[in-house]
């Protein structure tokens, strides 16, 4: 199974240090969100790793610097998904100049999730368990329902995000998803790392869809 990490929206202390950590550790996706960043702090924000990493690193926002500073790709929020004329946009440029660009999206409802998640590298779909650190943040749909609407449809790789921890890789794995997002697993609980290197032993155990 695909492991990705999703950065928590605000700053925080040694964070650079963790993520590298999370890279020498074998990790593949990490993807930047900082929804407050001017484009120049996400400048700072990258160049803080170094390069060696930075084939690693997918943009929630400033689309342009995955170009720049040779990224591995973007994602798509839901709100940007929606705009058909700008993904399209974005779609036909990264692709003629980067083809094998990254390019990834959200969704949060199944519908929109059958019916157009097929064209990107893989899909974000939330909220899959009761949120670890929000209240009254429950599960979007039962995962029979998930379950049936990505057992019939090969096409459709999709990462599960929302409440996922280590205990819950392997219910991921026979609900057909193809990997699993980590967030408040890492940034809300305390040794973030370790919690990491649990997390990639289970997913290592599974077959990788992608």
């Amino acid at each position: 199974m695909i492991l990705t990490v999703v950065t928590k929206s605000t700053t925080i202390e040694n964070e650079h240090e963790l993520i590298a950590a999370m890279f020498r550790r074998g990790l593949k996706y990490l993807h930047v969100r900082k929804p407050n960043y001017s484009r120049e702090s996400m400048i700072d924000y990258i160049e803080k790793f170094p390069k060696e990493y930075h084939n690693k690193i997918i943009l929630h926002s400033h689309h342009s610097l995955a170009l720049s500073l040779h990224l591995k790709g973007i994602h798509l929020t839901e709100k940007l998904r929606k705009n058909e004329f700008g993904v399209w946009k974005k779609f036909n440029l990264y692709r003629i100049i980067r083809p094998k660009m990254h390019i990834s999206a959200s969704f949060h409802k199944i519908k929109d999730l059958k019916d157009n998640s097929q064209r990107f590298d893989y899909v974000f779909f939330s909220s899959v368990f009761e949120s670890i650190t929000k209240e009254n943040h429950k599960a979007s749909y039962s995962l029979r329902t998930i379950f049936n609407v990505l057992n019939n449809d090969d096409e459709i790789k999709a990462i599960a995000l929302g409440g996922v921890d280590d205990e819950k890789i392997s219910i991921c794995y026979e609900t057909k998803f193809s990997g699993i997002a980590l967030s408040g697993y890492l940034w809300e609980l305390k040794n973030p790392v370790e919690n990491f290197e649990k997390a990639k032993i289970i997913c290592d155990q599974y077959k990788n869809k992608l």
